[in-house]
């Protein structure tokens, strides 16, 4: 229905009204008149509804107060007299989205279901979380989420610990971290922009319980709410809900003060010096970082930000961006980035060059400035500011997020402008801007407003370099301890009995079962709410000699989605190695018609995207009958396509693999990418190489991860050596790669579109050579190692363990996929998470017989494993009742239900093609889960005992925890 302007319903006054063409909805800007809360609704017809309530939270200090609150709201309240009510909702709730983000200013609280009773209990939920928490009656909530003393006899250490004490241990653990920290502080010295909002290690132990709750009676108010609704719904209803049952119990005071203020700019650039952590004996050259952050124009200003972001992608994305190339031909660094951070109420735009010396900082500043200022007199190709335009209308307009709900996405960008009382709408309406920005490449706008302007004639910039540092991070955990030493010493016999007992009785809490009736108040659905058929997408599966020709039938708004499987199932396993570095080299050298940077500039101006992997693809049921496929996966307007197979020939029969100097360009860059992530990729890393031991479908997708990273350090030590061997076997892979003797074509478009689509690609197909190696049993791989503590910088773990539950003869049980959902937010949840202060912790049952766990920013090690070897304990004895049961149900169909984009739902196809999973597997999987007992549950607990009973194990992480339990590892070793 149509809402009026200045118009009240139940309590909300319109204030504005306008139909969005963009996103196709009915948009409304509310104010609550009683309580000031503000609320945004977006109606339309998608089932996939959403809800947000998010709060302005400017951080005054680097206790991590806002972080820590947002974990600790969810931890019960009025009506949910649980200890985490989040965590019940997670376990059985039909949501497509639900989490709590903190960002450096605001705090959000979004969900999402396509259920209208989940949406509205999980509104409920939320409502009463954020207004209404138990933080001022239960004093231990911020000493689980947040710090307390960990000692459990008059004996022992005093330490830390805590949940997002340990995950902000983790998060300075990465050396961007550290960057982001020191350029915040310079930027902005006197705005709240200078504290970490998330909170950082040595500050986390400050924040007192008075200061907690001053913070939530402070901000978490409807008068500092921004409260956001999506999709289809009955709007006037949910207004009187949310007038009625919260926003009517609070009057708007005035007195809230959130603003953000702005930073003057500076007179001149500001400098800072900093290190990172790296080994004790890992090598420091071309490790330093120099980052160039500039302060950038006014958040609500949507036409700016927009042209920023795009002048950004051109400058310094892909491998025709001027600026880039630039700086990586001046041989300052091995890898050049950017970034447009444009929630900040003054944006920021930066410029980073990783892998250089610190002796290069001069230069870096030098070769900026003068390519910008060349850039300001010779122009802007016009053709690279238009394919950077076209890219970002096709992914505006295709509105694919992945697995996050469309509205939701819309939710958290409208925030860029609307935090700071700006108009919400703004940043929908890109139509008019785009045109503006397409107008702008004829009048200079580019170099003139905003190369000149906001770069290089504006002095609020901070030029930051981070220079290696060896066993710092030792360094930093022995002042630590001696700074604990000096505490407990510190305190007499009676202090330390008390915190002895505030520890204990903490734990105890923990570990306590929240009783049947307060689990009760958590709403639920039924079983019979659940569809029992499972969802079957439409496929047409067609031969064509020795191929498989897969359409999948779709509504694309004129879009063509390939997915191209080539097989390489036999492929000599020596050149494994290169045929992951040659799916990160292609199209990255000159081909016959274009140079790599005209590819770049071609690939954006006429597809909406183009990537190449390699991936081993067990049987549904075998994780040791496997076949190994490279992968093209590439999307454009149909209009495009003649454009995009230009493209696709010219990269597999055109490439010049010839170049010396170009590969080691690449290699550096893909190199330095590996040293500066390795420890975020910590837990991929861990559960692939664990996966290694004892599958050897995983030894082959191993390679593209720890053995990959081996592989290109030793590369790049002998590149001179091996350079010319190297791009012989690329030139060689080329050919066998994109081959037509047996491939998976699998595409989506429109079914008036389809015969054009299949016609195109199928000319290409006929251009490709014969294959000698497709169609032809696997060489198997030796395992690369076995129980591994794999050492880094880090201040945490990634422990994981796990094996091969096919090799005790026990078959795969839809059963499993509920034990993960218990596992991951009960067991695992309450032991590694809430006792242990790591981040999480995950399960995973394959139909194929793997088994793992694992988990993420674990402060601990051998606890963590011994909670793994506990488990068929537990398990054995565990009884669930019928609503306990229902729930978990519920909240695994939840995440197997999962809405799919068109490309999300063409990959799915492709993939259970290629694993011959069938309707029926999943039908029977799916009615396994819903018919579920508690003895399916307790079957599965011999199941774990002797699949864990081989004690395999691997673990990524700090070398401290690692050297102090060598004795479990077969081998250790530093990164």
């Amino acid at each position: 229905m149509k809402l009026d302007v200045n118009k009240q319903y139940s309590g909300f006054v319109i204030r504005q009204a306008a139909y969005i063409d963009e996103i196709q909805s009915e948009a409304y800007v509310m104010e609550h008149a009683y309580s000031g809360a503000r609320l945004l609704y977006l109606g339309n017809n998608d089932d996939n509804k959403v809800f947000s309530i998010s709060f302005r939270t400017p951080p005054y200090d680097d206790t991590g107060v806002a972080h820590i609150l947002e974990h600790s709201v969810l931890c019960g309240s009025r009506k949910y007299r649980l200890k985490e009510p989040f965590v019940e909702l997670v376990k059985g709730s039909m949501n497509t989205f639900l989490n709590a983000m903190t960002y450096p200013d605001k705090t959000m609280y979004p969900v999402a279901s396509r259920n209208a009773k989940d949406f509205q209990n999980l509104m409920d939920v939320y409502l009463d979380a954020v207004f209404y928490p138990l933080i001022y009656e239960n004093p231990y909530t911020l000493r689980q989420e947040g710090w307390h003393y960990n000692i459990e006899a008059p004996t022992d250490a005093l330490s830390y610990n805590g949940v997002v004490y340990n995950e902000m241990k983790g998060v300075f653990s990465s050396a961007d971290a550290l960057l982001d920290y020191e350029a915040m502080k310079a930027l902005f010295p006197d705005t709240p922009y200078s504290f970490e909002s998330g909170g950082h290690p040595d500050a986390i132990p400050e924040l007192t319980q008075e200061a907690f709750e001053h913070f939530h009676t402070t901000y978490y108010s409807p008068e500092n709410s921004f409260i956001y609704l999506y999709g289809d719904m009955d709007i006037e209803t949910t207004l009187q809900y949310l007038n009625d049952e919260y926003l009517s119990g609070f009057k708007r005071t005035g007195a809230v003060n959130s603003e953000i203020p702005l930073q003057n700019a500076f007179a001149r650039t500001q400098e800072v010096l900093g290190t990172y952590p790296v080994g004790a004996d890992e090598a420091t050259e071309d490790k330093t970082y120099h980052e160039l952050h500039i302060v950038t124009g006014d958040a609500r200003d949507v036409k700016t930000s927009m042209a920023l972001r795009v002048l950004e992608s051109v400058l310094l994305e892909g491998n025709s961006a001027p600026l880039r190339l630039a700086l990586l031909q001046s041989g300052v660094a091995k890898d050049i980035s950017g970034s447009y951070a444009g929630s900040y109420r003054q944006p920021i735009f930066s410029i980073k060059a990783a892998g250089s010396k610190p002796e290069q900082r001069d230069k870096f500043i030098s070769v900026i400035y003068h390519t910008l200022q060349q850039l300001t007199i010779n122009g802007i190709d016009k053709e690279l500011l238009e394919a950077h335009l076209n890219y970002l209308e096709f992914k505006l307009r295709e509105a694919d997020f992945g697995a996050y709900p469309k509205g939701l996405i819309y939710g958290i960008s409208v925030m860029d402008s609307w935090l700071y009382d700006g108009d919400p709408l703004a940043g929908l309406r890109y139509t008019e801007a785009l045109q503006q920005l397409r107008e702008g490449i004829k009048t200079r706008y580019y170099e003139q407003q905003l190369i000149e302007n906001y770069l290089l004639d504006n002095t609020h910039k901070v030029i930051v370099t981070l220079n290696p540092e060896q066993g710092k991070e030792e360094r930093e955990q022995e002042v630590l301890a001696e700074k604990m030493s000096a505490l407990k010493a510190s305190m007499d016999t009676e202090t330390i009995a008390q915190n002895i007992e505030l520890c204990s009785e903490l734990h105890k809490r923990q570990a306590a079962a929240d009783t049947a009736e307060a689990l009760e108040t958590i709403p639920l659905l039924e079983r019979s709410d659940i569809r029992r058929e499972v969802e079957v997408t439409e496929t047409v599966l067609k031969q064509l000699g020795t191929n498989d020709i897969l359409y999948v039938p779709a509504f694309t708004n004129k879009i063509a989605y390939l997915n191209w499987y080539f097989d390489l199932t036999g492929i000599d396993k020596d050149l494994l190695p290169y045929c992951y570095l040659l799916s990160d080299v292609l199209g990255k050298f000159n081909t016959d018609k274009y140079t790599y940077q005209e590819l770049a500039t071609a690939s954006n101006k006429y597809t909406g995207g183009v990537s190449f992997q390699m991936h081993a693809y067990s049987a549904a049921d075998d994780a040791n009958d496997y076949t190994i496929k490279f992968t093209v996966q590439a999307k454009a307007l149909t209009a495009n396509l003649d454009k995009l197979f230009d493209i696709l020939q010219a990269v597999a029969l055109g490439s010049k693999i010839d170049d010396a100097k170009r590969l080691q360009e690449i290699l550096d860059e893909v190199k330095t990418d590996w040293d500066s992530s390795f420890f975020s990729r910590g837990q991929t890393v861990a559960c692939t190489r664990l996966a290694s031991y004892f599958s050897t479908a995983a030894r082959v997708n191993e390679q593209d991860q720890f053995s990959y990273y081996e592989f290109l350090k030793g590369l790049s030590a002998d590149f001179s050596g091996r350079a010319e061997d190297t791009l012989a076997k690329l030139r060689q892979l080329l050919g066998i790669f994109f081959e037509s003797s047996k491939y998976l074509l699998a595409y989506s478009c429109e079914e008036s579109e389809r015969m054009l689509v299949l016609e195109q690609a199928l000319n290409f197909a006929a251009l490709l050579p014969q294959s000698a190696v497709a169609g032809k049993a696997p060489q198997f791989l030796e395992s690369p190692g076995e129980n591994e503590g794999i050492m880094t910088p880090g201040k945490v773990q990634y422990v994981a363990a796990g094996g091969d539950f096919h090799k005790f003869g026990y078959q795969f049980h839809g059963a499993m996929k509920v034990l993960e959902t218990i596992l991951r937010y009960e067991y695992l949840w309450t032991k590694i998470r809430v006792q242990g202060g790591a981040y999480g912790a995950t399960a995973r049952f394959d139909r194929n017989g793997t088994m793992f766990f694992a988990s993420y920013r674990d402060p601990k090690l051998k606890e963590s494993l011994q909670a793994y070897y506990d488990m068929p304990s537990w398990l054995e004895k565990l009884e669930l009742s019928e609503r306990e049961l229902t729930k978990y149900i519920i909240g695994t169909i939840s995440g197997l239900d999962t809405p799919l984009t068109n490309s999300m739902r063409l990959e799915q196809a492709g993939v259970y093609h290629l694993k011959q999973v069938d309707t029926a597997m999943r039908q029977q999987m799916r009615s396994e889960i819903i018919d579920l007992t508690n003895a399916d549950l307790q079957k599965l607990a011999p199941l774990i005992r002797d699949t864990l009973s081989e004690k395999y194990l691997c673990v990524v992480g700090s070398s401290q925890s690692i050297e102090a339990n060598k004795n479990i590892f077969t081998k250790t070793q530093h990164i």
